[in-house]
C-alpha cells in the first residue's frame, strides 16, 4: 500500500508522454501528492506555485489534450522528476505529427530503436505550442495535415525549425506534395512506396546531422561547454518558459581565480588545459537540466533550471569544492569564484541580468576569491529593503507581474502573517479584513503616518481602517502592479 500512490504517479507521468488525452483528475492527483511532499520536505515557498496550478485546474474541462496537460504542468513536472528520483538524461527527441495514433504506432518502436524518444503531435497548433525546451532531433509530418492549413501557417512553422536547425521530414502520397514540400522547405520527403528500413536510415542521417551541426555551430572547440551563439536562445527559452508557466531560474557567472597569473607562469597550452578540465568537472556537478556556457576567456555561465536558493546553493558549492579539490601539475591548484542571480521577471535583457551576476561575481573577488554570492547579498550593504506585504491570495494572483529587482532597493514580499514593525520602508496592500488578519490590520493602521504607504483594494477594508486613499476595488492586477511601480520610484534615495 505505501508505494501505490508513486506507482500513481509514474502511471500518469508515462500519460504525459504517451496518451494523447490526460483525465483532469489525473492532474489534481498528481498535485495534491506534490503539495503533500512539499510540506513534508519544508519547502513551504513553492506552495504558491501549485495552488496557482491547483486554481487553474478547478476551470478546466474532465479531459484535457497532451499539450494542454504538459503546459500546464511546467512549473511543477521537474519538482515531480527530482522528488522520484528520475534521471532526466537528455534524449535525442523526435517528433511524429500526424492526424491518426496508427501512424504514430507504427514509427514509435522504430524511432525508439535508433535511441530517440518519439513524441506523437496530432494537429499544426499542438507543433507551434509545444515546449521547445528540449530541441528536437528531427520532426515528421504526415502530409494529410496539410489541407487544414493555410500555406503561410506551414511556412511560419518550417521557417520556426529551420532557425532551431531541426531537419524537416515529410511522409507523403504523390509528386504534387513532394515539390511543394521542398518548395516550403522541408529536407526530405518519403512517398509511400518507400521501404521503412529506407526511412529508418535515412532519419538515422538526419538526427546524425543535426547533432554534429547543433555541436559545429554551438559548443565551444576548447573546453566542449557552449558557447555565447548558444545562450542567446537558451535564454530566450527559459524566459519563454517564466513567461507561461511562472518558473524561474537561475544564471551564475563563474570566474577561474588568478587566472592570467596561471597563464604567465606555467604557459597558454597550460592555461588551456586548465580551462577544458574544469569545464569537464563543472560539467560533472551541475545536473542533466542545466546548461553549461564558456562566457569568455575564464568565464562561464551557468543557467540552473530551478530558482530554490537552498537547491542552487549546493548546485554551486558542488561545481566550487569539486574544482578546488583537483589536482594539476606543478603542484597547482585552482579555485573558482562564483556570482548569481534568480530570474524572475519579465521585461529585463539577458545583459541586465548577468550585470547582476556579474556584481555577486566581483564581490566575491573583493572578498577574497573562492567563494560564491548571491546578487541580493552582495548589494545589501549598498541596498535598502522595501517590503510589501499582501495576502496569500493577492499575491498568487500577482506574483508572475510583481517588479523583483530596483536600482535602489532590495524589495521583499511577504504575507500578513509575516508581518513584524521594523524600521524598512513598506507598502501594504489590504484586500482582506477577516479575523486572522485584525491584528495586522490594526498594527498597519498605527504604522500609516510613519513610513508606510497602504493601497486598500476592497472597499470594506477601506472603511474598516478609516482609510480614504488608493480604494482600487474595481482595478485589475496590472493597475495594481503599475502602482506598485510607482511607489518604489518615490521611495528616497
Amino acid at each position: 500500500m505505501e508505494h501505490q500512490p508513486t506507482d500513481r504517479v509514474h502511471d500518469i507521468l508515462t500519460k504525459l508522454t504517451e496518451a494523447r488525452q490526460i483525465p483532469t483528475q489525473d492532474i489534481e492527483f498528481l498535485l495534491a501528492w506534490v503539495k503533500a511532499e512539499v510540506r513534508k520536505r519544508r519547502l513551504m515557498h513553492l506552495l504558491e506555485i501549485f495552488s496557482r496550478v491547483e486554481s487553474e485546474v478547478r476551470d478546466l474541462p474532465p479531459v484535457l489534450s497532451q499539450a494542454e496537460a504538459n503546459a500546464l504542468l511546467a512549473p511543477v513536472k521537474r519538482y515531480i522528476h527530482t522528488i522520484l528520483g528520475i534521471d532526466q538524461e537528455d534524449e535525442d527527441l523526435v517528433l511524429v505529427l500526424a492526424a491518426s495514433l496508427s501512424t504514430f504506432s507504427r514509427y514509435k518502436p522504430r524511432v525508439e530503436k535508433l535511441g530517440a524518444r518519439p513524441v506523437f503531435l496530432q494537429t499544426l497548433e499542438e507543433a507551434v505550442e509545444y515546449d521547445y525546451e528540449d530541441v528536437p532531433k528531427a520532426i515528421i509530418m504526415d502530409v494529410e495535415l496539410w489541407p487544414n492549413f493555410l500555406e503561410r501557417d506551414i511556412q511560419s512553422f518550417v521557417s520556426k525549425m529551420k532557425k532551431l536547425y531541426v531537419p524537416l521530414i515529410v511522409i507523403g502520397t504523390n509528386e504534387h506534395y513532394r515539390l511543394a514540400a521542398y518548395s516550403y522547405g522541408f529536407d526530405d520527403y518519403w512517398e509511400s512506396w518507400i521501404p521503412m528500413e529506407e526511412r529508418l536510415v535515412r532519419l538515422g542521417l538526419h538526427i546524425e546531422k543535426a547533432r554534429l551541426v547543433s555541436n559545429a555551430l554551438l559548443v565551444d572547440e576548447l573546453t566542449g561547454a557552449f558557447n555565447r551563439k548558444y545562450l542567446k536562445a537558451t535564454f530566450g527559452r527559459f524566459m519563454s518558459r517564466l513567461e507561461r508557466s511562472g518558473e524561474s531560474f537561475t544564471l551564475a557567472l563563474l570566474d577561474i581565480d588568478h587566472f592570467k597569473q596561471l597563464n604567465d607562469t606555467f604557459g597558454h597550452a597550460y592555461g588551456d588545459e586548465v580551462l577544458h578540465r574544469v569545464a569537464e568537472e563543472i560539467r560533472l556537478a551541475i545536473r542533466s537540466s542545466d546548461e553549461l556556457i564558456r562566457y569568455g576567456g575564464e568565464e562561464f555561465l551557468i543557467i540552473l533550471n530551478v530558482s530554490d536558493r537552498a537547491v542552487v546553493d549546493a548546485v554551486l558549492e558542488r561545481v566550487r569544492t569539486r574544482i578546488e579539490q583537483m589536482t594539476f601539475p606543478y603542484e597547482h591548484h585552482v579555485t573558482v569564484s562564483i556570482g548569481y542571480t534568480r530570474v524572475c521577471q519579465l521585461g529585463m535583457t539577458l545583459g541586465e541580468w548577468c550585470a547582476y551576476a556579474d556584481e555577486a561575481l566581483y564581490k566575491a573577488k573583493r572578498d577574497g576569491r573562492n567563494r560564491i554570492i548571491r546578487y541580493s547579498t552582495a548589494v545589501r550593504d549598498e541596498k535598502r529593503l522595501a517590503y510589501v506585504t499582501m495576502s496569500s491570495k493577492k499575491y498568487a494572483l500577482l506574483a508572475d507581474q510583481l517588479p523583483k529587482q530596483h536600482r535602489r532597493y532590495e524589495v521583499v514580499y511577504r504575507p500578513y502573517g509575516a508581518y513584524v514593525c521594523n524600521d524598512h520602508v513598506e507598502m501594504f496592500i489590504l484586500d482582506e479584513s477577516g479575523s486572522n488578519e485584525a491584528r495586522t490590520l490594526s498594527a498597519v493602521k498605527e504604522q500609516r503616518g510613519k513610513y508606510s504607504h497602504i493601497l486598500a483594494v476592497t472597499a470594506r477594508t477601506a472603511a474598516e481602517l478609516g482609510l480614504y486613499d488608493d480604494v482600487s476595488e474595481s482595478d485589475g492586477e496590472d493597475v495594481i502592479t503599475e502602482k506598485i511601480e510607482q511607489w518604489l520610484e518615490k521611495l528616497p534615495d
